[in-house]
């Protein structure tokens, strides 16, 4: 099975986040613990980051490339040259160095609250923002807020996204569609992230992570990958 870890911004949370947003920045002590617990255990461990924070490649690459590891980074193509936030240089300077670039969204909106063809317009125009940035296809997304439920995923799937990242906790089979993430928090104990990242995942974590994720997402929780 899969572990795979939601992480956003790193050290200082600066002056434009909002309070509930800088309780999910990581001190950068922290996010070094993270890489050498990644680096040590037997299990196997994705790291990715939402928002777009320029935090992604001012302290998260250097450390990764340090690390000998790699992340996927998911974007609100909106944000890309705001202050705060990743540039079009950082973003080709990221897939440079072998990472991931997903798209969250234009506007990082809450999908399940506006209509299905307002979800296909944003993750379209994200994807085409971010493609035209790289000069290659995006396939990957991460589900702003976590917030996602059956109708949302069958527009991603129609738009033809390889693998969707989610909010929904536990590990995950390998290779699937639609992956659970444990999001790490400013306010979570050393010895909780190390639980994550080191536990040996039965059978029986990985049926009840599903059954959780059933409740949202239903059979989409199932689809094979694409």
């Amino acid at each position: 099975m899969e572990i795979c870890l939601m992480l956003h911004g790193l050290g200082p949370p600066p002056p434009h986040v909002a309070a509930d947003e800088a309780a999910y920045w990581l001190t950068t002590e922290t996010f070094a613990r993270v890489l050498d617990l990644v680096r040590q255990t037997h299990n196997h461990v994705r790291i990715t980051f939402d928002d777009g924070n320029v935090t992604d490649a001012r302290i998260a690459l250097p450390a990764l490339r340090e690390a000998g590891l790699s992340a996927a980074f998911f974007i609100p193509s909106d944000r890309i040259g705001e202050t705060g936030y990743l540039s079009e240089g950082d973003i080709r300077e990221l897939r440079a160095a072998g990472m991931e670039i997903g798209s969250h969204g234009c506007a990082h909106i809450r999908w399940p609250q506006v209509p299905s063809e307002v979800v296909a317009e944003d993750v379209t125009r994200s994807i085409a923002r971010l493609s035209s940035i790289l000069g290659e296809k995006i396939e990957t997304a991460a589900v702003p807020f976590g917030d996602c439920n059956l109708r949302v995923l069958r527009v991603l799937r129609t738009l033809g996204m390889r693998r969707v990242y989610t909010s929904f906790r536990g590990p995950s089979r390998d290779g699937a569609w639609l992956v659970r993430r444990d999001c790490l928090t400013a306010g979570m104990s050393q010895a909780r992230i190390r639980e994550l990242i080191t536990k040996t995942y039965t059978a029986v974590d990985g049926a009840i992570s599903f059954l959780r994720m059933w409740r949202h997402a239903g059979p989409a929780s199932n689809w094979p990958a694409t």
